[in-house]
């Protein structure tokens, strides 16, 4: 089981920007962290070779420029996601995980709503299955991809 803090809100709110406020806490504090971002932008553009690369067929691109590594795949397995904590940014139609909204109009099922992202936040841990958290996400189609 992984502990799940669950961040929405509408465009340019400060998600992100709370966020990484939540992963540094969580790093200072000893704790595994996997960041996962829903989003409907693209994050592979169709100019750039890892694109191509997979359009001809490769199952997986692995991607490194010296320093970091990027995996583009087309599934990702439960034992992929160990860690501690998630940080899941998105999905405001569903509860995933401890749901924290950040702006007007929260949803109902919201755990803390703020009107920023620099107010201070307690953490707490909504355990999860890594496999359901996986599942919720994979369920996510944007409209315009």
């Amino acid at each position: 089981m992984t502990c799940v803090v669950q961040i929405t809100g509408g465009k340019d709110v400060g998600k992100t920007a709370l966020a990484e406020r939540v992963i540094r806490r969580l790093k200072e504090g000893g704790y595994t962290v996997v960041a996962i971002k829903v989003s409907h932008h693209d994050p592979e553009p169709p100019t750039k070779d890892t694109r191509r690369l997979r359009e001809a067929g490769a199952d997986r691109v692995l991607f490194y420029n010296g320093e970091i590594y990027v995996l583009y795949t087309r599934a990702v397995s439960c034992g992929d996601i160990d860690a501690d904590y998630v940080v899941l940014e998105g999905l405001r139609d569903r509860k995933v995980g401890y749901k924290i909204h950040i702006g007007p109009d929260p949803p109902p099922d919201a755990d803390l709503v703020l009107s920023t992202p620099n107010e201070e936040v307690e953490i707490r841990c909504i355990k999860k299955d890594i496999c359901e958290v996986l599942a919720q996400v994979s369920q996510y189609k944007p409209k315009n991809l």
